[in-house]
Order: C-alpha cells, then structure tokens, then sequence
C-alpha cells in the first residue's frame, strides 16, 4: 500500500460530513423523508468511505468519520454529546468489522461500512427515545403536521426498519462505489 495522502482523507472526511448534513435537508419535504433520511446518506456517503478505505488500509476510516461527523454536528449545535458518543461507537465498531475481516478486502469494507451508516440514525434516535419531547420540537419547529406525521414513525418497529434499510443502504452503496471507482 502507498503511503496515506492525509489531505486527500481529510478532504472525503470532509465530503462525508457534508452529504451527510446536506441529504438531511431530505427531512424538510416530509415526515417520512427525515426518518429514512439516513438511508439515503448511507446510499450517497459509501463513495467517501471508500474512497478513504482503499487508501487508509489500517484501523480508524469509520472511527475518523465518525469523529468528523459527530464534531461538525456538536459545532452547529445538531447533536449532544449522548448522541455523538453513539456516533463515535458506531465509527469504532465498524473499525472492528474491518479488522476481523480484512481491511484490504471488499468484504471487510462491504461489512463494516453498514455499521458505521447505522450511527447517523443517533441523530434522530430521540424520536424513539424522547418520544414526546421530539414531538414538541418538531411542532415548534415545523408544524403540528409534521409533528403528527413523525408520530406515525415513533415505534420501536419503525427504528428496526430504519436500522435495517439503513445497513442493506450502506451495504448496496459501497459495492456500487467499488464497481464505480474500478470503472475509471
């Protein structure tokens, strides 16, 4: 492996950070579209993950997104440190999947990456853990509507098949951004 280009894997650690915040924005058409927004982050942000995983053959791709994810959110005041601790055992624990199943393999990025997705639903995890604190902001926020239409999401249900779709999402996406950074 070629030595680490440190501004090239801060600059996808960047990207990362930025799709993540930016497919959020989803959550303003709809209820629906804030709940499985991370879904649609795990789809897009695979292509930073592997762009770094290729590179970055060793413990600490998940763990340094996770990091950057969880510091950007804590900066601009989306998260508490609750949730960004989650965020980092989730960036952590993707490290680990790599380890134990190779870092230079598709596997251990098709594997661990999906972890790591699964930490971007602590964002929203409140809407399950503080039910109806999370109605409250929502309402103050964007409208009783929308609060209501959050609602129809707030079982335990709902977070599994967040929690699922998320990882098949991440799973999906980097086997995509494998065949399209082979492709060039």
């Amino acid at each position: 492996m070629s030595k680490i280009s440190y501004l090239r894997t801060l600059g996808f650690a960047a990207l990362y950070v930025v799709t993540i915040f930016m497919t959020a924005f989803l959550g303003f058409l709809a209820p629906w579209a804030w709940v499985f927004f991370p879904v649609v982050t795990a789809l897009i942000g695979a292509l930073s993950y592997y762009c770094t995983a290729i590179r970055w053959q060793k413990f600490g791709v998940g763990t340094l997104l996770a990091v950057a994810l969880a510091a950007f959110l804590l900066a601009v005041g989306e998260c508490d440190l609750s949730k960004a601790l989650l965020m980092l055992l989730s960036g952590v624990l993707s490290d680990v999947v790599r380890h134990l199943i190779g870092y230079a393999t598709l596997k251990g990025q098709s594997l661990a990456y999906p972890v790591l997705s699964i930490g971007v639903i602590a964002w929203i995890l409140p809407l399950w853990t503080r039910t109806e604190w999370y109605y409250q902001g929502a309402t103050e926020e964007i409208g009783v509507d929308y609060a209501n239409g959050l609602m129809t999401f707030a079982s335990p249900w709902w977070l599994l098949a967040v929690v699922l779709t998320t990882a098949v999402a991440g799973f999906l996406g980097i086997r995509f951004a494998s065949k399209v950074i082979k492709s060039k």
